[in-house]
């Protein structure tokens, strides 16, 4: 299962088994007290970035400390978290009442939480925190570091980076069990195999398997801590590739590969890939909600326009990528050393730069053909945007978003849509019927 409910007693039991949990906790003040805000409890290993300290504002208080597993289980029994001299209310959740979990594979983002190096599972140990966080203004002190506002100084605190507008409000407290039993440690990828690398306290009885749409192989590990396992892929990486580690029914850690499961080799861990394989694979899916082929880079303004309003999508929705060389029905032309060369990809970055508002997060770069013909492909890739509607024309900007494999205008109720941040999937709503 990836996620399901469990009772308050058996998650504290849980927290109660362990020997060490590495604690980050938020409060803030009201009116005397002090009420839960923010708080993260993690076992097994500290998390990457955690550090013990103490940062003091009038109106908050961070704590991160390392502690055990009855004195934290105590504290949700009670109600109240005794920290040296601050004594800082918690949620009660009764006995009758069921609290949410979720599985999360090694690294994988979640929420304001910090990846982790090994797969858990995270639980919330409230429907919601004790309170919200103080708001708007600045955190300033003199012993302790300064911020420009409480969420801010949220992110900074549990090692996580801020959207653009973020908010560290209406976040639950939550409890994370790491796993070390196994774990998919690194992934190199290449033209014709894929090696994985596997560590863990307990590997024997698990298998790696590379998945995708179609029945891949399997290999079974032995009780060796860490282990190399390698598939060959005599036609290449197939659509929907991702390598599981399992054992039997239930997975361990996981990775994605490519499209259609994610937009890009998991970045969570390191992928080594061979950019001309990335590149075939890529082609492999054809043109759709995330990919475009241009024979040419276009150059008259008009036809930057008419391509830009691609990207502009792609930004507006779950990002992309602009092949420069490819025909539409996918057949690699390439594009002579001129046309992508650095300074003809730093024209594309101009031109980009200049036509779509705001700016999302792109890259510009060439992949060579290995066929002696000298010859390039041009990829630009987007990411999904933090602040839509991403549009063309920085003065009259104009909106699109994407469906299938064709770009249209985005309708007036589209662009209110995108503006309030909330994610628009072409045929998954009611706002495409």
């Amino acid at each position: 299962m990836e996620q399901g409910q469990s009772p308050q007693s058996d998650v504290l039991k849980l927290i109660e088994s362990q020997e060490d949990l590495w604690i980050r906790l938020v409060a803030a003040k009201d009116g005397n007290e002090w009420l839960e805000a923010l708080m993260e409890i993690t076992s097994t290993v500290a998390p990457p970035n955690w550090v013990e300290q103490r940062w003091e504002y009038d109106e908050a208080i961070f704590i991160s400390m390392k502690g055990s597993g009855s004195e934290v289980a105590r504290w949700f029994q009670s109600g109240i978290a005794t920290i040296g001299n601050d004594v800082v209310k918690l949620p009660i959740v009764t006995e009758q009442q069921t609290l949410s979990w979720h599985r999360l594979g090694s690294k994988q983002k979640w929420g304001l939480s910090e990846p982790l190096e090994w797969p858990c599972t995270a639980y919330d140990l409230a429907y919601q925190p004790l309170k919200a966080g103080p708001g708007f203004g600045s955190f300033i002190s003199g012993g302790s570091p300064s911020f420009v506002r409480f969420a801010v100084a949220a992110a900074s605190f549990f090692g996580v980076p801020l959207p653009p507008g973020g908010s560290a409000d209406n976040v639950a407290p939550i409890f994370r069990l790491q796993n070390n039993a196994g774990r998919i440690a690194r992934i190199r990828l290449g033209a014709a195999e894929i090696e994985v690398h596997v560590e863990g306290n307990e590997l024997k009885g698990m298998t790696v398997e590379l998945a995708s749409d179609d029945p891949g192989p399997t290999k079974n590990l032995s009780k060796k801590l860490a282990q190399v396992v390698k598939f060959p892929l005599p036609n290449g990486l197939p659509s929907g590739a991702w390598v599981v580690l399992k054992r039997g029914s239930e997975w361990i850690d996981r990775k994605f590969l490519n499209w259609p499961n994610t937009m890009s080799p998991d970045p969570s861990v390191e992928v080594v890939v061979e950019p001309l394989s990335q590149l075939e694979a890529l082609i492999a899916s054809g043109e759709g909600p995330n990919i475009e082929f241009k024979q040419e880079v276009p150059e008259s303004t008009g036809a930057r326009r008419k391509v830009l309003r691609t990207l502009a999508a792609f930004a507006n929705g779950d990002g992309g990528h602009l092949l420069f060389g490819v025909e539409d029905d996918g057949k690699i032309l390439g594009l002579p050393t001129a046309s992508t060369s650095q300074v003809a990809q730093d024209a594309i970055t101009r031109f980009i730069s200049s036509l779509v508002a705001p700016l999302p997060n792109f890259s510009v770069h060439s992949i060579a053909l290995d066929d002696g013909s000298d010859r390039a492909v041009i990829v630009v890739t987007v990411e999904s945007g933090g602040a839509p509607p991403y549009g063309v024309g920085p003065e009259n900007p104009q909106y699109y978003i994407r469906r299938g494999a064709t770009t249209f205008p985005a309708s007036a109720d589209v662009v209110r849509a995108l503006a309030r941040s909330q994610p628009v999937v072409a045929g998954s709503g009611s706002l495409f019927g």
